[in-house]
């Protein structure tokens, strides 16, 4: 058998050409300028519209000779095809392997939705020495998001791509594993806070990094440079780590200085009971002029420059890297202790991808590492004061860093280069190919499918005093269910709305439910997502950027939403943290005729998607429009809001209605109300402390409303709601 190839070039002319199958399995391509339609099996999921293939040759980099496992490679290009994707943030990106189905893992440091530049960490299970190693993006499709610790295996104690606007606030300098050791500029804690001496961003070795500014302090006392700094050092290991990062445009030291005194790297301390120098050098990386790495006040990595002849001008890093691709320098330092059963090896540095010290000056020692209680400074030394191993920061490093990262165990020569190699010179060693999408599912040269989904009905359940908040059947309830419906037509792209909007109030506690009822011109399988907006503010200031595209036509944000993927990962969130929801309810049904529809659609099916979003409000919220969407794996989709408002009642004055000799309770105090019942604990309690309270006779509250102040103490009633429900007794 064999398949045919169509090469359109520049639609002047076409090469047919005929080769065997089993050269490209099952893949049929179709090539034009600028590209590929794929027809086969091998496609992630038909909710994506396009995706490009990439090849990494680090094969072919010098030192690369065997395969690496889990390897966190970075794939860093612009391509203005990217600029389609659905989502700004870039979170509807997908990274596979060469198969297009197995899905990578993937941390995105940056992406561009105006040039199409992306900054992406992708974990590759194996990294192969003796072959270039393919994977594909996938984009235009879901908003699925990423998890950026799943790219960083538990060998990795701290990674930071230093690519934030440092304020000195807590946390800034994020962590991308799940160790949370989130870093500050400036310092805190043990060492102090000093505003003037937080880092300043600047263009890095991988998109941004952090330029460390000075002044160098070369005496014993506190510096006044810049620095980043972790007031706990999580999940070191005792034995056996590796310390990498990148520098650039060090400031040398100047003629007659104290080389010792000057642009030291990383120090990690410990904060004993007792000052040490053990402790309060506890971890050093030293010495930008001829790099030192030294545990406990030992070098493992020393001084000497002694043979081979290429140790002889030592191993700086505060010179320009002479390589024609980058002028910052990288480094991997290996520290290999003493192990518990005796064993020991070398420790290794590596510059630039390549082994410059490798011996055990100090590896017969025992020199274990403490696992807690540790600070760590990046661009500076960290010294003792008074009692304190952790008082002061001194030695600072004039210059800039990047992509720094601590992991445990010993990195190897081949990890050492290929990471130089691949975040150094990425455009050499990646390769990306020209856009396919999949063919197949066009049916004609007429666009397939032009239409977004419609919405046909909306109905809206509130239901108050739900079963499992009901604790004694016996005694009265308050319940209620309302339903609140709309139909529309579906002549028209999107629903047709006058100016008026019902009103809808519900009650802290009570369960809100809205169901859609979709319909499209194509099969309903086709619909990719939906989701419900509400709770409209003025986008609060420390709001994540990851929720800020959910606007309103007044440029209000959604700070409570649920989002349902037909991929699996639905998105709900709650900004002020007061919504519980349920998991979205879907039922598709193309077998019948609908309401206000003809059937059928252009797939000669008839009927309804209907989706349910519940959830329920715990505390007061203000009104607020409620808006829907709705979109369909073409990309088509509609966002409206619906003809109604919603508010969750409380903290407010109550309005009763009038009625002749009828009982209105006297002014309450709330907080007294809450004193008298937040200690009942069941019905058998006296209420003529609250009788007395409420100003009306014992005799008129029966032992049962004991249940009311009850559900108040538990917050699953209003303290509102139990005053109306006591005066309705009283007067009836």
């Amino acid at each position: 058998m064999q398949i045919k190839i169509i090469l359109s070039v520049l639609t002047l002319f076409s090469l047919v050409f005929l080769v065997p199958s089993d050269a490209f399995g099952e893949l049929t391509v179709v090539q034009t300028q600028s590209k590929v339609k794929v027809a086969q099996q091998n496609w992630y999921h038909d909710s994506w519209e396009f995706r490009k293939n990439i090849t990494l040759s680090l094969n072919t980099a010098t030192g690369v000779d065997s395969d690496l496992i889990d390897f966190p490679v970075l794939i860093s290009f612009t391509d203005t095809d990217l600029i389609q994707t659905n989502e700004s943030q870039g979170r509807d990106f997908i990274f596979t392997q060469s198969d297009g189905l197995t899905e990578l893992s993937h941390e995105i440091e940056k992406f561009d939705n105006t040039t199409g530049e992306v900054i992406v960490w992708v974990k590759l299970p194996t990294m192969s020495a003796s072959s270039t190693t393919e994977m594909y993006i996938y984009y235009k499709g879901d908003t699925i998001g990423f998890n950026s610790a799943d790219v960083w295996n538990d060998d990795y104690v701290v990674v930071w791509h230093l690519n934030q606007t440092s304020t000195g606030v807590s946390g800034e300098f994020k962590d991308s594993t799940s160790n949370g050791n989130d870093g500050k500029g400036g310092g805190g804690s043990d060492v102090g806070y000093d505003s003037g001496r937080i880092p300043h961003i600047t263009d890095g070795q991988i998109g941004k990094g952090q330029d460390l500014k000075g002044p160098t302090q070369t005496s014993t006392a506190d510096g006044n440079g810049d620095f980043i700094y972790i007031n706990s050092l999580d999940g070191m290991p005792s034995r056996d780590f590796t310390i990498e990062l990148w520098t650039g445009d060090i400031t040398n030291v100047p003629s007659g200085g104290v080389v010792s005194q000057y642009n030291d790297l990383v120090s990690v301390c410990y904060d004993a009971g007792s000052t040490h120098g053990s402790y309060q050098n506890h971890i050093s990386l030293w010495r930008a002029e001829n790099v030192k790495m030294k545990i406990r006040g030992d070098f493992f990595v020393s001084t000497d420059n002694t043979s081979p002849a290429s140790y002889a001008d030592g191993h700086p890093v505060q010179d320009d890297n002479p390589a024609s691709f980058t002028n910052w320098n990288h480094i991997v330092a290996v520290y290999n202790q003493k192990d518990a059963d005796g064993t020991q090896g070398n420790s290794q540095l590596y510059i630039n991808g390549v082994l410059v010290k490798d011996e055990n000056r100090s590896g017969g020692l025992n020199r274990e590492t403490q696992t807690d209680k540790l600070r760590m400074v990046l661009g500076g030394d960290i010294d003792a004061k008074g009692g304190n191993n952790c008082a002061k920061v001194n030695n600072e490093l004039k210059g800039k860093v990047d992509e720094f990262r601590i992991s445990s165990g010993l990195r190897t020569a081949d990890y050492a280069a290929a990471t130089y190699f691949n975040q150094g010179d990425p455009d050499t060693y990646t390769t990306v190919d020209v856009e396919e999408t999949r063919i197949g599912m066009e049916k004609s040269d007429e666009c397939y499918d032009c239409e977004a989904p419609k919405l046909a009905k909306v109905k809206i359940h509130i239901t108050s005093n739900t079963s499992d908040e009901i604790i004694d059947e016996n005694s009265p309830q308050i319940s209620e269910t309302r339903d609140y419906v709309w139909i529309f037509d579906q002549k028209t792209p999107y629903p047709i709305f006058d100016d008026y909007k019902t009103p809808i109030i519900a009650d802290p506690g009570d369960e809100v439910e809205i169901i859609l009822e979709l319909t499209d011109n194509r099969t309903l399988e086709r619909i990719a997502d939906s989701g419900t907006y509400t709770n409209f503010l003025d986008r609060p200031n420390d709001m994540n950027l990851f929720y800020a595209n959910n606007f309103d036509e007044y440029g209000k944000v959604s700070t409570t939403y649920y989002e349902w993927h037909q991929t699996g990962e639905d998105l709900f969130y709650d900004y002020a943290q007061t919504a519980e929801w349920s998991s979205a309810d879907i039922t598709i049904d193309e077998s019948g005729e609908l309401d206000n529809r003809i059937c059928c659609n252009q797939d000669d099916l008839g009927g309804t998607f209907t989706i349910s979003f519940k959830m329920k409000f715990l505390q007061p919220m203000q009104t607020t429009d409620v808006w829907v969407q709705a979109t369909d794996r073409s990309g088509n989709f509609f966002k409206v809001a619906l003809p109604l408002t919603l508010k969750v009642a409380g903290n407010e004055p109550l309005v009763f209605e009038s009625k002749i000799n009828q009982k209105v309770l006297g002014f309450y105090d709330e907080s007294m109300l809450l004193d008298v019942v937040s200690d009942w604990t069941g019905s058998s309690q006296d209420v003529s402390e609250l009788a007395e309270i409420l100003g009306i006779p014992d005799e008129q509250l029966p032992p049962w409303v004991a249940n009311l102040a009850l559900w108040v103490a538990e917050d699953k009633l209003t303290m509102g709601d139990m005053i109306v429900s006591i005066e309705h007794l009283i007067n009836n």
